[in-house]
């Protein structure tokens, strides 16, 4: 594993309409190590691509999909989430890409393979 430095990426605002966010450039090897949602929204979707450049919504290359409950006075949203991935990460090798339905303030912490 390379151990350069790690890299972020913020997402503030839904981007599932606009193919999302890549993360490094197409073909390339990345680590993702973290994911973290700092505003989740009740039945929000966040999606992790193994490509740069999805279409809107893409059901194909994901590599993690989390769909939050919907929240309640029963069922509280205890937000922030982070989704830790270990040291390693998960290895994307054809670059990757973040997707969020919702304004859930998504900070992903990745770095080059």
């Amino acid at each position: 594993v390379n151990r350069m430095a790690k890299k972020y990426t913020f997402v503030r605002v839904a981007n599932n309409t606009t193919n999302g966010v890549a993360l490094g450039v197409d073909n390339q090897d990345i680590n993702v190590h973290k994911i973290i949602v700092g505003a989740p929204v009740g039945g929000g979707i966040v999606r992790l691509y193994d490509i740069s450049n999805p279409v809107n919504n893409s059901t194909t290359n994901m590599a993690f999909m989390l769909t939050f409950p919907t929240f309640s006075t029963t069922n509280i949203n205890n937000g922030p989430y982070t989704f830790d991935f270990g040291e390693d990460g998960i290895r994307l090798g054809e670059g990757g890409n973040i997707m969020a339905d919702g304004d859930m303030q998504v900070t992903v912490v990745w770095s080059e393979n």
